[in-house]
């Protein structure tokens, strides 16, 4: 299991840096269409649907990154509240439907992308390519994500005070004797 977790963390690791070149792509494209515009060039052609498409994958690739280092949105104030068991229980709770919501939609998006590939179904917008080009992000993405989760789960179960939740005194942006 522990190979399958640091491959995971690999994984993790090189989505989202990819998503950060997508990103990083994004602004200089998009810049270089600004200064070409400016100078009476053509604009570049599918630049708009490109990075339509850089943006939502980036998005895909960077969720388990989130969720591995807990930059994720998450409301941590209702379990700042909980005493440290129930918030452990909880917070397993979320866990198990992050799991189970990933599987789903891996197993949905895999159907998908197998019948997009299969029927060789077309994108046609400024661009023409293979659907599949596309679908391959989301039962990826969802996968490491599955993985994810299921190692923040391990870890809660057999060390639950160390992957504990903040406790009201760590909620960021709140003072202590603000909270009710």
């Amino acid at each position: 299991m522990s190979v399958l977790f640091r491959l995971n963390g690999w994984l993790v690791h090189i989505l989202c840096g990819l998503a950060v070149l997508l990103i990083a792509a994004m602004v200089v494209s998009i810049s270089a269409e600004v200064i070409l515009r400016m100078l009476g060039f053509a604009s570049i052609i599918g630049l708009i649907e490109l990075t339509e498409y850089a943006l939502f994958a980036a998005t895909f690739f960077v969720a388990p990154y989130l969720l591995r280092t807990n930059e994720h949105i998450r409301v941590d104030l209702v379990i700042a509240r909980l005493d440290p068991a129930t918030a452990r229980t909880v917070e397993r709770g979320v866990l198990t439907v992050v799991m189970a919501i990933s599987a789903i939609t891996t197993v949905i998006a895999t159907i998908l992308l197998v019948r997009s590939y299969r029927e060789g179904t077309l994108v046609f917008k400024d661009l023409i390519f293979p659907q599949w080009w596309l679908d391959w992000i989301i039962p990826l993405s969802f996968l490491v994500l599955f993985v994810q989760a299921l190692e923040l789960l391990i870890a809660l179960i057999r060390k639950p005070d160390a992957a504990a939740p903040l406790s009201a005194e760590g909620v960021p942006g709140i003072r202590p004797e603000e909270m009710p």
